[in-house]
């Protein structure tokens, strides 16, 4: 609900009693939940009311509480100047909160007057929108599975072409794309990367998803703020994170994304405002033409991830002008259909498939954020997950000394022992390579064999 919107509501009304200012507020929402049918809800750091009329929720501010407290209360000796309006509405707060309201909400999407939901099974549901969809945002438009989206493919197989890895990476990327749209993204924790040159459509496409979204759900808090609770902040309420392009030099706190795009209960504060905690249901998209650093090196944090390569740049001259408008403008069904499908897809396989792609992206990425990775990678040096591989431990020790050498040689600050050891228990599992103490507490590492000796 707006200011414009509170001012619809009874403009005064005489407090019932004036026993203390815990009681006006408990009175504020008595008299929302008899104007719009539903009792209001604090969560994600705002009120939220119902629109019968809609079928959807919409965010109040403290601020604007505390203005309607005003108008509702004015002449109660409790409640008779700012500060009085804003100590309610701070009462009015936990009276209402219920931070797990909108993470518990059916994954679907209001389009059409009806709610097309995707169920676990991987079914598209359609039926009136209702209070218990507890929805933030509608579509005018309603989803035409039956027709095709020229352009939208046009530019996909431009960008990934149209053999095997193309109508991979294109399949991921529309399962990933409708679980943003039907706000289900954040709970399969992944993030959705799209790395690629400029003038691949990276931008186009998500220009296009940005469409369907109201402005106030649409946020670009960039995860390498994610530290700060005014930032933290930002997530709160919205829908999707889109960052347009990200710095290809400032690290990524791996401690903090994980825990944004995990699921778990997060803190943060508006300026001059109270502290609250929040689960973030925004899905996060990202776009970048160098994968940026990261200190974290372990499986936990790269399995957050999904990377769609857009590989083919669009030839000079040959660019449309106004793509996004024209894919919007003319395919809005198509496409809201093509997302809704992906989505469904992705409820029925439980999770996101992993294409050859990202795979050798994420290794790409891994490595050059951990030199004990790059080492493990070089083939004159070192030998793992072949059949040529001893299954014999190797004393760590003597594997460390050879990365030593192999840092020299390759011109890479070395890691201290610990850390060496410690990067490859955290990220060499995925290649076979386990690090573990023996029977007498000697570190041995296996599935490795070295192709050098000596230092």
């Amino acid at each position: 609900m707006t200011g414009a919107n509170v001012a619809r509501l009874p403009t005064a009304r005489a407090a019932d009693t004036d026993t203390n200012q815990l009681s006006l507020a408990e009175q504020m929402l008595d008299i929302l939940t008899e104007e719009t049918g539903e009792r209001p809800v604090y969560s994600l750091g705002s009120f939220h009311l119902y629109s019968a009329e809609s079928g959807l929720w919409s965010p109040m501010s403290t601020d604007a509480m505390a203005i309607l407290i005003g108008r509702q209360f004015y002449g109660s000796k409790l409640c008779r100047k700012a500060s009085d309006y804003r100590q309610i509405a701070s009462l009015t707060a936990p009276l209402s909160e219920n931070e797990t309201f909108f993470s518990d909400a059916p994954g679907g999407v209001a389009a059409g007057g009806a709610f097309y939901m995707v169920t676990d099974a991987g079914e598209i549901v359609s039926e009136p929108v209702t209070a218990a969809h507890r929805q933030r945002m509608g579509i005018s438009a309603k989803p035409n599975f039956d027709a095709e989206a020229a352009l939208l493919n046009r530019l996909l197989d431009n960008a990934f072409g149209k053999n095997t890895a193309g109508i991979a990476q294109k399949n991921l990327l529309q399962m990933a794309l409708g679980a943003a749209l039907t706000c289900t993204l954040w709970r399969y924790r992944t993030v959705l990367m799209l790395y690629g040159a400029s003038s691949t459509g990276k931008s186009t496409l998500l220009e296009v998803l940005k469409r369907f979204f109201p402005a106030d759900r649409v946020g670009a808090t960039n995860p390498a703020n994610w530290t700060n609770e005014y930032h933290a902040a930002a997530l709160a309420g919205r829908s999707l994170n889109l960052v347009g392009e990200l710095d290809g030099t400032t690290p990524i706190q791996g401690g903090t994304c994980k825990a944004v795009t995990g699921g778990d209960v997060i803190e943060a504060r508006h300026p001059t405002h109270r502290p609250f905690s929040f689960v973030c249901v925004a899905g996060h998209i990202f776009n970048c033409n160098r994968l940026p650093p990261t200190r974290d090196k372990s499986d936990a944090f790269f399995r957050r991830w999904r990377i769609v390569e857009f590989a083919n740049s669009v030839t000079p001259g040959a660019e449309i002008i106004g793509l996004a408008d024209q894919i919007f403008n003319k395919e809005q069904s198509a496409v809201l259909a093509w997302l809704l499908e992906g989505a469904a897809r992705l409820a029925k396989q439980g999770g996101f498939p992993h294409t050859d792609n990202h795979n050798r992206l994420i290794q790409y990425w891994r490595a050059g954020n951990n030199s004990a990775l790059q080492f493990l990678l070089d083939t004159e040096f070192v030998e793992v997950g072949s059949a040529k591989t001893p299954s014999t431990p190797i004393a760590a020790k003597e594997v460390f000394a050879i990365y030593r050498k192999w840092a020299h040689e390759a011109g890479v600050k070395a890691m201290g022992r610990n850390a060496f050891y410690e990067a490859v228990a955290e990220g060499a599992g995925r290649l076979g390579v386990v690090i573990a103490d023996d029977k007498d507490r000697v570190k041995q590492i296996s599935g490795i064999g070295l192709k050098v000796s000596g230092i």
